[in-house]
């Protein structure tokens, strides 16, 4: 994940509340998720990842949440492409922006994968929970 994908999670409408300057890094982050609604014109990306936020509500912590789910909804997308899907492209996420604010996204490699362009991004969700395993 670029530079761009940084910046986007620590926007005060996206995750900037609980990341503030320190979301994770793209490594720490699993791509769990992908719902394309063509009703909608959406793309729905739900990641998942062991490093919770620096602002975590105070019953995180006294629950002993060690997981935090989030989802971002890219609306009034355009140049959808799907060229395959499995677990290798899943692990590689590109989201970055282009002059005018629109997100390019390539899920996997533009040979095999998911790509698209949206001028537009919402957090759909949040959840902390309790995971089994290490980090």
């Amino acid at each position: 994940m670029s530079g761009d994908w940084t910046g986007m999670l620590t926007a005060s409408n996206l995750l900037g509340e609980l990341y503030g300057d320190v979301p994770p890094t793209p490594d720490r982050i699993d791509l769990t998720y992908v719902h394309i609604d063509e009703r909608e014109n959406s793309v729905t990306l739900g990641f998942d990842t062991r490093h919770l936020p620096v602002n975590s509500p105070e019953e995180w912590t006294v629950n002993g949440f060690n997981a935090f789910a989030f989802s971002l909804v890219f609306t009034g997308v355009d140049g959808l492409r799907v060229t395959g899907w499995g677990a290798a492209e899943a692990r590689q996420v590109d989201i970055s922006v282009r002059h005018g604010g629109v997100f390019d996204v390539i899920l996997g490699t533009e040979g095999s994968g998911i790509t698209f362009r949206a001028p537009a991004v919402r957090l759909a969700g949040t959840r902390a929970y309790l995971a089994s395993g290490s980090p």
